[in-house]
């Protein structure tokens, strides 16, 4: 095989091996628009789904959810579309021009609140005197996501410790400009 075939298949295969393409467990696609999209989870009849809108850039790795339909529902290609809200990836950021530790959030996503279904971070942030604590909740309701903010309080941190809520590991980024 020449070097023109072999370019032109691999160009054309390319697009059917794109990260931007994510298999659930029952083996449905969900294409997304998103650059190094990685499954994290799928919870509830969503998908939780890591990744980012472009590749260098300042944009950093972000949570997206995807509603996949729950198996009792059976999970169809128009019952997939995502959540268009972007959530902060788990980690320690610091500030791009300073270079000093500004936020640290914790993500987790299973049975974080009340056994049911949810993703929470807890997250400190800097307000320049002090560290202010914060809480971000996402209910997997039937009805679909509720959302709950609370600042300076992270009154569900008592749920973290049930063996079915998980934390996703973060790592150090810089804040986006």
């Amino acid at each position: 095989m020449n070097l023109r075939c072999l370019t032109l298949l691999v160009t054309a295969l390319s697009p059917m091996v794109s990260a931007e393409t994510i298999s659930l467990s029952n083996r449905q696609l969900i294409t997304t628009d998103l650059k190094e999209a990685k499954l994290i989870s799928e919870l509830n009849g969503y998908a939780i789904v890591a990744g980012r809108h472009c590749l260098d850039c300042d944009e950093n790795l972000a949570i997206y959810l995807y509603r996949t339909g729950r198996a009792d529902e059976g999970v169809s290609a128009d019952k997939i579309r995502t959540d268009t809200e972007r959530y902060t990836y788990p980690g320690r950021y610091l500030d791009y021009m300073s270079k000093k530790l500004v936020e640290k959030t914790r993500m987790f996503y299973g049975h974080c609140y009340e056994g049911q279904p949810s993703l929470l971070w807890l997250t400190e942030y800097s307000n320049g005197d002090r560290w202010v604590k914060s809480e971000y909740l996402i209910l997997i309701a039937d009805e679909g996501l509720k959302h709950r903010y609370i600042e300076h309080q992270q009154p569900s941190v008592f749920y973290i410790e049930n063996p079915e809520c998980i934390e996703l590991e973060g790592f150090m980024m810089e804040l986006e400009p």
